[in-house]
């Protein structure tokens, strides 16, 4: 009888601690501000922020504000960094990460200030497909096509470092498109202009981007990296088109970080308790019929990928055999 009692008077101790964890991370968040840092003002990236900010405070307990924080700076850097080592790890400032700050890592860039492995991944709001397409009135309906073109197609890019650039480049040296990279334009805008003008002949962009290009009858999607793009994975992913191993891997590389897309994190150190309560919330935000509601005006694709699986994409990119960095230094770049 006295053991029953023991049980009995353990279990109501442990009930009791849980609601007092939880009624603590209550009263944590209750009249407090969460700041989402990014590190840039525009772009996919960011708006996909500012929504998850505007909707994520409904599902932290205590209901705290959430605001937006733009941080631009070095390709994201400055924001990466800061979200480090600055605030306090205390679950109050969440970075929306732009992956591909892991190559400036990689590269040994003087101006990383963290480790990627290191960040307390909360999840992602989805993966960002990337689609390569040429003007809808070339003839050429194939990436073989382009491989026996009988001349080179202008690929009009913002430069090195971006979609734009990178993803051509890679299938021109490893997959053998004919393919002629102009540099120099501001923005995607141009580019887009320059092909309604034919003064360039193909372009590298964001699939949102592309597919409304295409809709339009502008462009013809003919490439896309490894994430899934709605409606267009019957084509070819980019890495399939090359049998050089160094050139898959440097696709896949890209393709990981791409899949990766629109991840949230908190510095080392956060509470492992807070770090549970963000993660669920977002996920809850993403659920949220007034969160997609708003996600679909802006024609940005969401999907929950768990933290999990960034944490393993993370790892995955890093742990690249030193012939692969050796290459990735050649043919990928951080942009500016």
């Amino acid at each position: 009888m006295a053991r029953y009692c023991a049980l009995g008077i353990s279990t109501a101790i442990s009930i009791a601690l849980i609601s007092t964890t939880a009624h603590a991370q209550d009263d944590f968040y209750r009249g407090k501000t969460v700041s989402v840092v990014i590190g840039s003002k525009s772009g996919t990236l960011s708006v996909a922020a500012q929504i998850v900010s505007r909707h994520l405070g409904r599902h932290i307990p205590g209901n705290p504000n959430v605001i937006h924080q733009q941080m631009p700076g070095g390709a994201h850097l400055v924001a990466t960094g800061h979200v480090y080592n600055v605030p306090e790890a205390n679950g109050l400032t969440i970075l929306a990460v732009n992956p591909q700050v892991a190559v400036a890592q990689l590269m040994k860039m003087p101006a990383v200030r963290f480790d990627i492995r290191k960040f307390e991944w909360l999840g992602s709001s989805g993966s960002d497909g990337v689609l390569f397409g040429i003007r809808a009135d070339l003839p050429y309906t194939s990436f073989k096509n382009l491989q026996t073109a009988p001349t080179e197609l202008i690929v009009g890019t913002t430069g090195p470092g971006s979609n734009s650039y990178d993803f051509p480049l890679l299938l021109r040296e490893f997959g053998g498109a004919k393919l002629k990279l102009v540099s120099g334009y501001a923005a995607n805008t141009d580019i887009f202009l320059a092909l309604e003008r034919k003064e360039v002949d193909a372009w590298t962009a964001l699939a949102t981007t592309v597919k409304l290009a295409a809709d339009r009858g502008i462009v013809r999607p003919l490439v896309r990296a490894r994430a899934p793009v709605p409606g267009l994975n019957h084509l070819p992913a980019d890495e399939d088109l090359t049998t050089d191993p160094v050139g898959k891997s440097l696709m896949a590389t890209r393709g990981i970080l791409l899949s990766i897309g629109r991840a949230f994190a908190v510095r080392p150190g956060t509470p492992p308790e807070r770090v549970a309560i963000l993660r669920e919330a977002l996920a809850k935000t993403l659920a949220d019929p007034k969160f997609q509601a708003e996600a679909k005006i802006a024609t940005i694709d969401t999907e929950h990928i768990p933290a999990a699986e960034v944490i393993k994409g993370f790892d995955d990119v890093m742990s690249q055999p030193p012939h692969v960095l050796e290459a990735m230094a050649k043919y990928i770049k951080v942009e500016k």
